[in-house]
């Protein structure tokens, strides 16, 4: 529930489904109400920056790419980067390759199923660039994606899998995942905590926004138009 009681200086955004649409540019409303505030935005995607500085068409914001693991400023210094190890990167690839075994149909290697962004790599059994009304419709309820790692369970050490996007499972090492980010950029630019709060869609058991619960002020939204609605009664209060 959004508090009218405080004062937040730090909005923090997921970006599919929660500051945009999904693997879309964001909407010009959306655009116009952040770009007119005084307020940091900080968007926190499990895309590379350059996709997030494409689809918030250039939105003058902190992005925080690959769930946090490459950060750069809003003016494009970077603050860090810190990429997989080659051992991480086979263990996943040797699960996905599991996972791709038991699909119930053929991977269409046009539509790039399997994306290597450097600190995560990000499977997509429909196809990440797959059309996006295909998208929509492959797994709207995220049942087929929970399925296939309840019969492939992802054991790692280090790493860690979760429901991300449309249709996509993002491998991150369990240690630099969006919540251990966030609390990294608030730390690094000496914020106050209960001055920032943060929007996704995947704030469930298993999505890629859970782990900022706890960090930080979370507020669930359904897709970028409720996101749109509860950013405005917050920034009215």
């Amino acid at each position: 529930m959004l508090s009218d009681m405080k004062t937040y200086k730090h909005l923090f955004f997921d970006m599919d489904k929660t500051i945009a649409p999904a693997r879309q540019p964001i909407l010009q409303d959306m655009y116009d109400l952040l770009a007119a505030r005084q307020e940091d935005v900080v968007i926190v995607s499990g895309q590379e920056n350059e996709k997030i500085k494409w689809q918030s068409n250039d939105l003058p914001a902190f992005r925080l790419g690959q769930n946090g693991n490459h950060a750069e400023g809003p003016d494009g210094t970077e603050l860090w980067y810190t990429p997989l190890e080659e051992h991480h990167r086979t263990e996943i690839l040797d699960h996905i390759n599991e996972v791709i075994e038991i699909l119930e149909h053929e991977v269409n290697h046009e539509w790039n199923p399997i994306e290597d962004r450097g600190a995560q790599i990000t499977f997509s059994p429909i196809g990440n660039t797959a059309p996006i009304e295909i998208k929509k419709a492959y797994d709207p309820d995220r049942i087929k994606r929970f399925s296939l790692l309840n019969k492939i369970p992802f054991a790692s050490a280090d790493l860690v899998v979760k429901i991300g996007g449309t249709t996509s499972l993002d491998y991150i090492h369990k240690d630099r995942h969006k919540g251990t980010n966030v609390q990294k950029l608030i730390d690094f630019m000496n914020w106050d905590k209960d001055e920032c709060i943060y929007f996704g869609d995947g704030l469930y058991p298993g999505g890629n926004d859970e782990a900022v619960i706890g960090v930080i002020e979370t507020v669930l939204v359904e897709d970028h138009l409720d996101c749109y609605q509860k950013l405005q009664t917050l920034l009215q209060a």
